[in-house]
């Protein structure tokens, strides 16, 4: 879980700062998107700090924390997604987090669902511009960040699984 604050919350906050520094949204996106990612950044640090404590319940906290930042995704992405494009990297952390400690067929099941939210806001983004959905271009591409966050996952599960393996057989 470590990792992900490492490497995958740093890239988080770059990619907002980047999309509301080189797009100029209107100052009430920029103040609740700065308030979303405070608000997230406070509780994962809080539950990573307290994960020790309530040991017996870390499966548990740990879930929260890969559905918590779904969330905080899908809240991002709606709100910068018109301004920037790449906002659609949000969704990868999630399933990028379950694949540390997950069993595979969650992390599949993790990342699917983080496509459907993905497609979901996208549907929504459509309609709220007067283009009655998505058109068969934004489809494509919505598929196609789809598959690559699925793969990603994916790969990420696997490494992560290698990784054990190695360590368990160097004992």
């Amino acid at each position: 879980m470590h990792i992900l604050n490492y490497y995958f919350t740093p890239f988080a906050v770059i990619l907002i700062l980047f999309a509301i520094l080189f797009s100029q949204p209107e100052k009430g996106v920029t103040y609740l998107s700065f308030g979303i990612l405070g608000a997230a950044f406070v509780i994962n640090v809080w539950l990573n700090r307290n994960l020790y404590r309530f040991l017996r319940w870390s499966r548990h906290i740990r879930a929260v924390t890969v559905w918590l930042n779904l969330a905080v995704s899908a809240a991002l992405f709606y709100l910068l997604s018109a301004y920037w494009a790449p906002m659609w990297l949000l969704f990868l952390t999630a399933p990028a987090a379950s694949a540390m400690y997950m069993k595979k067929w969650q992390v599949f099941l993790t990342a699917l669902f983080s496509c459907a939210v993905m497609f979901a806001l996208y549907y929504v983004r459509g309609l709220a511009f007067g283009e009655g959905g998505l058109g068969t271009q934004l489809w494509a591409m919505a598929g196609t960040q789809a598959v690559f966050i699925v793969f990603f996952s994916m790969f990420t599960s696997a490494m992560a699984e290698m990784v054990i393996k190695v360590r368990d057989s160097m004992r």
